[in-house]
């Protein structure tokens, strides 16, 4: 296998996983501990953290999907050619991308200004009933993503 074939693999790799991970670490780890906070620091410390973790989702996505196609064209040759399980990854990687371009671009952009409003009430309302709900879902998805990446080749 040429090594920019290896290179391709390799960055999607790590890339889903600092994706899959960075969303465990906030969903849960950091969300549970930060509990212990009064509403406004807990709020403010999520639209920081989110702030800084979804630009590098960006990246993840770019990279994701550039050496994704890579992957798909120099193993298969093309779209026809893939084995189903490459096939369910590629629709549910684009579904958590639809997933996190919402999340992003909706429910995050209404909590940032509620945030800088401080409206803190309206903020948790966006974070619990909006934005929690996308991320687990993301999250189970990163997980189903890993599970098929790592067993699918072995499927019947």
């Amino acid at each position: 296998m040429p090594i920019l074939d290896q290179l391709a693999i390799a960055l999607h790799t790590v890339t889903a996983i600092l994706w899959v991970g960075g969303i465990f670490l906030v969903f849960r780890v950091l969300r549970p501990a930060a509990l212990m906070l009064e509403p406004p620091l807990r709020l403010t410390l999520f639209k920081e953290v989110f702030s800084r973790f979804f630009p590098w989702v960006w990246l993840f996505i770019v990279v994701l999907v550039v050496t994704g196609y890579w992957d798909w064209s120099a193993r298969f040759g093309g779209l026809e050619a893939t084995p189903n399980y490459i096939q369910a990854m590629h629709l549910i990687g684009w579904l958590m991308i639809a997933l996190f371009a919402w999340l992003y671009f909706v429910p995050f952009a209404q909590f940032k200004r509620y945030i800088e409003e401080k409206k803190f009430p309206e903020a948790a309302v966006i974070m619990n009933n909006k934005m929690r709900p996308i991320i687990a879902i993301n999250l189970f998805l990163g997980v189903l993503e890993a599970v098929i990446g790592t067993t699918g080749l072995y499927w019947l």
